[in-house]
């Protein structure tokens, strides 16, 4: 038991005499930089979703883009939120 307390102790006194390393704004915004994926990288997240076919093919024919249609068979798919 006296060892144990003992070695609780040092660890203690070891650990208080550590210094916290401090992180500038500018570490952190780099940091992020780095992490963060690229434009071209969520470019799937900034599709043009339409909740109706129609919707769709009035806006493919006035975009001049094509359609692409999605059923959702899952009984917990939401299209608008990109979960089929």
């Amino acid at each position: 038991m006296a060892n144990r307390l003992l070695s609780i102790c040092l660890l203690l006194a070891a650990s208080s005499c550590l210094s916290a390393q401090q992180t500038t704004v500018e570490e952190i915004l780099a940091r992020y930089a780095t992490a963060r994926p690229s434009a071209q990288q969520l470019g799937m997240y900034r599709l043009d979703w339409a909740d109706s076919l129609k919707t769709a093919l009035e806006r493919s024919r006035a975009e001049k883009r094509p359609v692409m249609l999605i059923i959702i068979h899952a009984q917990y798919g939401d299209i608008n939120a990109g979960h089929c």
